[in-house]
């Protein structure tokens, strides 16, 4: 027995393997699908009187999450004018500080100066007294001297 076959016969036979297939994916989809939603529906029937419970309490605890919010904001708008002057007195405060360093970071320039000045004026203080002391010595050697040339004078008359 012989059979043609055209192209669009071929075309066709192709087209109908590929569908079974697509349909056989898609079965498979719709089970796990199935299998999830069948786990989904145990946790509930499992937990139904928690969420219960809890969608029980939804409204209370929405109702005190908006007492809270409102709470807040009001103190917020109460607080904000003395943080604005908290603020004011903050950077005040910074400012004055910033004066007093730049003051006690001048006073500690001119202590430092003062410093090498009266130290230099020490030293130099210091030499000439030993100079003076050379000095004072020298004269008296000197004037040792002229008395006993004057008691020397003395005795030979």
């Amino acid at each position: 027995m012989d059979v043609t076959l055209t192209l669009a016969d071929l075309l066709k036979l192709v087209l109908f393997l590929l569908g079974i297939g697509v349909l056989g994916y898609l079965l498979l989809i719709l089970r796990n699908i199935n299998k999830v939603l069948g786990q989904a529906e145990a946790v509930l029937e499992a937990n139904v009187n928690e969420i219960d419970a809890t969608i029980k309490q939804l409204p209370g605890i929405t109702e005190k999450v908006n007492k809270i919010t409102n709470e807040a904001n009001k103190l917020i708008s109460d607080m904000s004018p003395d943080l604005t002057g908290v603020v004011r007195n903050v950077n005040g405060i910074t400012t004055k500080i910033d004066d007093m360093a730049n003051v006690i970071d001048n006073t500690g320039h001119k202590v430092g100066d003062t410093v090498d000045v009266l130290s230099e004026t020490l030293a130099e203080t210091a030499l000439a007294f030993q100079f003076n002391a050379k000095s004072v010595t020298s004269y008296i050697e000197i004037i040792k001297e002229i008395i006993e040339i004057v008691r020397d004078s003395i005795k030979k008359y």
